[in-house]
């Protein structure tokens, strides 16, 4: 008798021997992953109609990819499609309520709409979020509306510094 077992292939594992396969969800992940990475090079050199097209491809493969949704609503701001782009960021943030990246586009897409009150509180929303993501922690500080503090060596919350803080601003006001 022949003591052939008939092994059922799961993704990801590795029998001796045999090939292993993944199944279109990851295959259609990682393409999302890849398109996300490219438009962000995109999108940082101010070409958003290039970036949604590539997000685009990505969402027809997985329509509830958060990423590519969020970077489109950042997209659609560059494009200066502000209510739609709030719209999406918005929807965004209601389906992944605990993710940084949605946070991010909301404060993104602010900040292109002149919004730097509403910006600030979901950029710190996605730094709350991120912790531990040092690329998501790296962008939002590259997007943080703040001033740097006055007395740099001390943290931003000391009362030294808010008190000059409060200072300052009333000194930029007055000129």
């Amino acid at each position: 008798m022949n003591e052939s077992k008939n092994n059922i292939l799961v993704p990801g594992k590795k029998i001796h021997g045999q090939m292993t396969y993944s199944t279109t969800r990851e295959v259609d992940t990682e393409f999302a992953a890849e398109m996300v990475r490219r438009s962000k090079r995109l999108i940082e050199n101010d070409q958003y109609t290039e970036a949604e097209k590539l997000l685009r491809q990505a969402l027809e493969r997985i329509p509830d990819h958060k990423e590519c949704q969020a970077h489109i609503a950042v997209c659609m701001a560059g494009k200066r499609k502000f209510v739609s782009a709030e719209k999406l960021a918005k929807n965004v943030v209601r389906n992944n309520p605990f993710e940084a990246i949605a946070y991010y586009a909301l404060g993104r897409v602010n900040l292109l709409g002149s919004r730097r009150g509403s910006a600030f509180m979901n950029l710190q929303r996605a730094r709350r979020l991120a912790t531990g993501d040092q690329e998501m922690e790296g962008a939002v500080d590259e997007l943080d509306p703040r001033r740097p503090p006055v007395v740099r060596w001390l943290p931003r919350n000391n009362f030294l510094n808010v008190l000059f803080g409060k200072w300052r601003a009333a000194m930029n006001r007055k000129q």
